[in-house]
């Protein structure tokens, strides 16, 4: 992609995702290797193979909360979104942003003599002042977690920054931790980036203010909230997804950004059915249920 033509796909993407337009252009896919498939050029679901798979366990954990949820409770993923975070995906990373970074990647990561486990296998590679880099054992997918709005990890390394001791590399995967990715269904690559695709968009909004994702705790529209539980509930089986949540975002927010002609994932439609929506993508359906699940 010429670099004019990239600098423009960057500040679009920014008007979606909340990122800077330097950390938008980091993301967007340079000439070979964009997808025509997955990508209208702004590059959110055209990643490697580790990738797309770390963003699908990721939506698995974000999106399982509460007494309903598919996940040990140990695994309790969902509490990064109370935070301010932008997420920007890169080919071969998943870059966070927030103004609480350590925060967030406590919940992200495990620590001795604590029940939470944060994602199975994904451990702290380095820690910089302000910053971690982290990496997925299982996949040897990595994620960046800064509070650099740029995504930058500043400085030189600082292991004093781990000063709760969260996981590092050399803490092997525990056989907990196998128990738990082991419990999980298996997910074709179609399911895969349709579950990736929930995660990169979880701070997409319409430059317009017609629809905003809000982190799935905060409406940012000025409509009233949905409700205060946070409860959800994203369950696979085979081909078939099945999503319930019971506060916000607002079910047409998170259709449109599936299916919105400039951030959507490419290849998705929707249409209505009884008490929500079935977005299609491939092989893959999900089940749109903006209810609170009652087994």
């Amino acid at each position: 992609m010429p670099a004019s033509h990239r600098r423009q796909a960057a500040h679009l993407r920014a008007s979606y995702t909340r990122e800077t337009v330097s950390l938008a252009a980091s993301g967007i896919a340079r000439r070979g290797r964009n997808s025509p498939a997955l990508c209208s050029g702004l590059s959110l679901d055209v990643c490697t193979a580790a990738q797309r798979r770390l963003r699908a366990l990721l939506a698995l954990g974000m999106f399982n909360h509460g007494p309903t949820g598919l996940w040990p409770r140990q695994v309790s993923l969902a509490d990064i979104t109370r935070y301010t975070l932008v997420v920007s995906p890169r080919h071969h990373d998943l870059v966070i942003t927030a103004r609480a970074p350590y925060n967030v990647t406590c919940w992200l990561v495990g620590r001795d003599k604590l029940p939470q486990i944060g994602l199975p296998g994904l451990r702290v590679e380095s820690s910089y002042g302000d910053g971690w880099r982290l990496r997925h054992l299982p996949t040897g997918a990595t994620m960046t977690v800064t509070g650099d709005h740029h995504g930058r990890l500043q400085g030189p390394l600082d292991p004093d920054s781990n000063y709760s001791r969260l996981w590092t590399n050399d803490v092997p995967v525990s056989d907990e931790e196998y128990a738990v990715l082991n419990a999980l269904p298996h997910l074709s690559i179609d399911t895969e980036t349709l579950l990736a695709a929930l995660t990169v968009r979880l701070c997409a909004h319409a430059p317009d203010g017609s629809w905003d994702i809000g982190m799935w705790f905060h409406d940012l529209t000025d409509r009233p909230d949905r409700g205060n539980a946070h409860h959800r509930r994203l369950s696979v089986e085979g081909e078939a997804c099945t999503l319930h949540w019971d506060s916000d975002p607002y079910p047409e927010d998170l259709q449109a950004a599936l299916t919105d002609p400039v951030i959507g994932l490419a290849g998705a439609s929707t249409q209505p059915n009884r008490d929500g929506w079935l977005l299609h993508y491939r092989r893959t359906r999900l089940a749109a249920h903006p209810v609170a699940y009652r087994p």
